[in-house]
Parts: structure tokens; sequence; C-alpha cells
């Protein structure tokens, strides 16, 4: 798994490339203590436009930085995503938690 991740203003955005696994969300939690730090970051946006899978780790990685930016009053979204993850969102109806739009 690959990470971009640029700050801009009060929004963190993720560009993730490759299967985010096991070892894809200990990353994520990393890179999440230290965004949960800025308190001036109250915004996500994550592109998963070239992710083919995620394990349900990473999965709980998403749910958890959704819960931190809404408890700020900000929001996260996805902005991309593959038809693979999209399928499998609608499946265990996180599409109906995490605002996700057509990438």
């Amino acid at each position: 798994m690959d990470l971009d991740i640029v700050m801009e203003d009060d929004t963190v955005f993720f560009k993730i490339t490759g299967p985010i696994d096991t070892e894809g969300g200990a990353e994520l939690t990393n890179k999440f203590m230290e965004i949960a730090g800025d308190e001036s970051l109250i915004n996500a946006e994550f592109d998963l436009s070239e992710v083919p899978t995620i394990t349900s780790a990473g999965i709980g990685k998403l749910l958890r930085f959704f819960k931190h930016f809404d408890k700020l009053g900000g929001k996260m979204k996805i902005s991309g995503i593959s038809e693979s993850l999209k399928d499998q969102f609608a499946e265990i109806h996180l599409d109906q938690i995490i605002p996700i739009e057509a990438g």
C-alpha cells in the first residue's frame, strides 16, 4: 500500500494505492495518530480509486477516522472508490455511514 497525504487549510487528503491489509491498516493508524494531534484538521477526504481490496482491519481504521472528524464537527468522505470496494461497502452498509462520491 502506498499512502500520499496532503494537508490544505482544515482538510487532509489521502490518496491510497494498493490493497489495504493488516500492514496497511497499521500504517493508517500511525498516520491517524499524527493527524489527530492537529486540531486545525477537521475534514478528511479519501481517494480509494486505486484500492482493489480492503480488510476488516482497514475498514475499522476508516471508521475510526470518521468518528474522529465527526466528533470535531467536521466531515469525512470518500471521493473515489473502485467498483469492488463500492460493492463491499454497500454490502456492509458502510456507504450509509461514510459519504461516498463516485470517482
